[in-house]
């Protein structure tokens, strides 16, 4: 009896040993995240400043075409939501220069300067690409929501109100904004420079996205572009008024007015807010996955 005491003495030791030693991992990984999240802002926050500038550029951009229109005479919208998707015509060239920005350099940095990550690597790799990958987003984010608030005041100044809307929008842009963030890490998960991943990232969506676009478009597919990222961004305007068709057939006549003997091309307005939400989570954890799948066979 008294062996068979000890024996379970024994387990129940062995067992709160183990329970707390998986308690001081955990707390261990999070100590770690933290106090990657904060070198990344300390790192990031020069970057961080230009974004904003960047922003503030833009901005001040429409700024100036509004004087001059008005200067000319063009009258002011009645509508506040009018007003506001006006100065949202770049948000997703802003987006992709913030995105490219912060994502970008993420992984190729550090096999770029034989960074202290790849020789003597003192955190996992999982802990520490969470740990930027807060960071990094976090900032990204605060520069999107940065723009939308500058929109937000200039629209408080002439109209006296701000429609509730505006926020909902920039609710897309900010999922919109992680999904192309993943996007750029994918790219600097295989690259050896920084700016290399960052110019191929940006070429692709600026240019390969918008062909795949125009091809779908000419050959007539009816095929929802839930694979095109830059498909995605469209919901960002688009949720001020959602049309009632997002498919539409758009015919160019080439005979006598009123009778249409030409081309027709097929064109998706907008996702459904179901696909836009569905299809970014999906398209930034596939990114995402295989940035780490990547990034761990290269380091190894």
């Amino acid at each position: 009896m008294t062996s068979e005491m000890a024996e379970i003495a024994k387990n129940n030791k062995n067992l709160g040993f183990t329970i707390e030693k998986t308690k001081s991992g955990a707390k261990r990984s999070v100590i770690q995240i933290q106090k990657t999240i904060e070198f990344e802002f300390q790192k990031n926050l020069s970057k961080f400043i230009s974004m904003l500038l960047t922003a503030i550029g833009i901005f001040l951009l429409f700024l100036v075409i509004e004087l001059i229109q008005s200067a000319q005479g063009s009258e002011v919208s009645a509508d506040p939501i009018d007003y506001f998707s006006g100065y949202l015509m770049m948000i997703d060239f802003l987006i992709l220069i913030i995105a490219v920005a912060f994502g970008g350099g993420i992984i190729a940095e550090d096999f770029e300067k034989d960074t202290g990550n790849l020789l003597f690597p003192k955190i996992q790799k999982d802990r520490l690409l969470i740990g930027r990958i807060i960071a990094r987003y976090i900032y990204a984010a605060m520069c999107v929501i940065f723009y939308y608030v500058l929109i937000g005041i200039a629209t408080l100044i002439i109209y006296e109100s701000l429609p509730l809307i505006v926020w909902e929008s920039m609710g897309w842009a900010l999922l919109y904004t992680f999904a192309v963030f993943s996007f750029m890490i994918l790219f600097s998960s295989f690259m050896k420079r920084a700016a290399s991943a960052m110019i191929v990232g940006m070429l692709i969506v600026l240019m390969v996205f918008q062909l795949l676009t125009m091809i779908l478009m000419f050959t007539g597919v009816t095929i929802e572009p839930l694979f095109i990222l830059t498909y995605y961004a469209n919901i960002i305007t688009s949720w001020f008024n959602m049309p009632s068709e997002r498919f539409t057939e758009i015919g160019f006549g080439m005979g006598p007015p009123g009778m249409n003997d030409g081309p027709t091309f097929m064109s998706w307005a907008t996702p459904s807010a179901t696909g836009a939400i569905i299809g970014m989570i999906i398209y930034s954890g596939v990114c995402i996955a295989i940035a780490y799948l990547i990034y761990k066979r290269r380091q190894n």
